[in-house]
């Protein structure tokens, strides 16, 4: 899959280089397991050395895991102890792996958002970290067929009303001129977004995907028409509740993609399936159980991360407190692997009456409930769940029905469960919306 331009097209000066990477990571789109295993064992080889000669923190871990420039770069990493925010937040200092001739004017610092409620800092090499991030946000468009000449409208947490001329980064570099529009959607309500988005009549709107799903709601409620060629969401799992909303009011398919702040792109849906690609030409990721061995496919277990190119910080086994589990490999002739489902956060397991606690997959059974528009389970110190449900119409005692059965299937049966139907819920501003939260204090 490459990529062609027309000899009159107008490239800046980082194009070249530009293309260059994308076609180094599009070469491993479709190669073999042995060909992304010996680039992955190059690339880790070469940041484990980097972080061995430059950090003082990661000096010490890796030469308790037996590192040398001799083993195999992939066994050292599979007898490391993952990487916690905890390590980040502590050791900051020590996890600096900045030679003399790394300029500090090359070095960022990204902190990552607080709904994990532990936030930390991670700092990036930005020329090396932004090419790759411009390559593979040229790749996911690339996958997808957007066509970047056409109006883009972006929504974020908290972002000024703007236009531009193009899409910016990747597109901008290779010379598209689409025009972007921006809005943040803290700036104002749901109906005035909308408002906004019939205005400007996209072709393409960039946000959340529950926010993506309240503005189709309302043009369902409202009867107004708004024809979106495709929904680019990040940051929040992708239910099947908000496609389907998406489909019926813009005609239009949600297109997922996994990140983080410290590491950037980690997966991309895969253009045929509903399913995640991960990036292996950037990001080497790990599914683990309890004891940090992998998962087998179909297995739900923690996602583990390391950045290929973190050199100014290294990520190596970095936990990102994400439950996910590999699925089998993908009909569409991509051979990266596939990450089948993302489940949500470690963090938000349900305490049992015996001491216990498990993850509950509840939200894709309670959007097939037709009624259910939006939810979310609260656990309370006394360990009763509440599920707060916003709804079209009031729930009918099926619906209730349904919902039990749901919990019960889920393993949840022994803890008590009320409904609270609510004209809207309550989301903490600034936040990733989360199906579950646990209101139980913990030491």
């Amino acid at each position: 899959m490459m990529i062609h331009y027309t000899q009159n097209m107008p490239l800046s000066n980082q194009a070249p280089t530009l293309q260059s990477q994308i076609e180094v990571l599009q070469a491993l789109e479709y190669a073999n397991a042995v060909v992304v295993r010996c680039y992955q064992e190059n690339a880790l080889g070469k940041l484990m050395q980097h972080a061995h000669r430059y950090s003082s923190f990661w000096r010490a871990r890796l030469d308790q895991a037996g590192f040398s420039v001799r083993t195999e770069a992939t066994k050292v990493l599979s007898t490391l102890s993952p990487l916690t925010r905890e390590d980040l937040q502590h050791h900051f200092e020590g996890m600096r792996a900045q030679p003399s001739e790394m300029s500090q004017s090359r070095i960022r610092t990204a902190t990552s958002s607080g709904s994990t409620g532990s936030p930390v800092s991670v700092e990036k090499d930005m020329p090396v970290y932004s090419l790759l991030y411009l390559a593979n946000s040229w790749i996911e468009s690339y996958w997808h067929r957007r066509d970047a000449r056409q109006k883009i409208s972006v929504m974020t947490m908290q972002m000024e009303e703007t236009s531009q001329s193009s899409w910016g980064g990747a597109f901008d570099a290779l010379g598209y001129r689409g025009p972007s529009v921006s809005r943040g959607y803290m700036l104002g309500n749901t109906a005035s977004h909308l408002d906004w988005l019939l205005t400007e009549k996209p072709a393409y709107l960039k946000c959340a995907a529950s926010i993506a799903a309240e503005l189709a709601e309302l043009a369902l409620c409202r009867g107004k028409r708004l024809s979106l060629t495709q929904i680019m969401s990040q940051s929040e799992r992708v239910t099947p509740l908000q496609r389907t909303l998406c489909l019926k009011a813009f005609g239009a398919p949600i297109a997922d993609r996994y990140s983080c702040e410290e590491a950037g792109w980690l997966a991309f849906e895969c253009p045929t399936h509903q399913k995640l690609h991960a990036l292996s030409g950037t990001v080497l990721m790990e599914i683990v159980d309890d004891n940090n061995n992998p998962c087998p496919t179909g297995t739900v277990g923690r996602v583990l991360i390391t950045s290929l190119h973190s050199f100014a910080m290294p990520l190596i086994r970095y936990e990102l407190g994400d439950l996910a589990e590999w699925g089998p490999a993908c009909g569409c002739g991509v051979t990266l692997p596939v990450i089948t489902k993302l489940h949500g956060r470690v963090r938000n397991r349900v305490r049992l009456t015996d001491g216990s606690s498990t993850m509950p997959f509840l939200g894709d059974d309670l959007g097939l409930i037709s009624a259910i528009r939006q939810f979310r389970t609260l656990q309370h110190p006394d360990l009763s769940l509440e599920l707060e449900v916003t709804a079209s119409r009031p729930l009918c005692a099926e619906d209730i029905d349904k919902i039990h059965l749901i919990y019960r299937k889920n393993g949840l049966g022994q803890l008590t469960l009320r409904i609270t139907e609510k004209s809207h819920i309550d989301w903490q501003p600034g936040q990733k919306r989360e199906e579950f939260v646990s209101l139980i204090k913990t030491v």
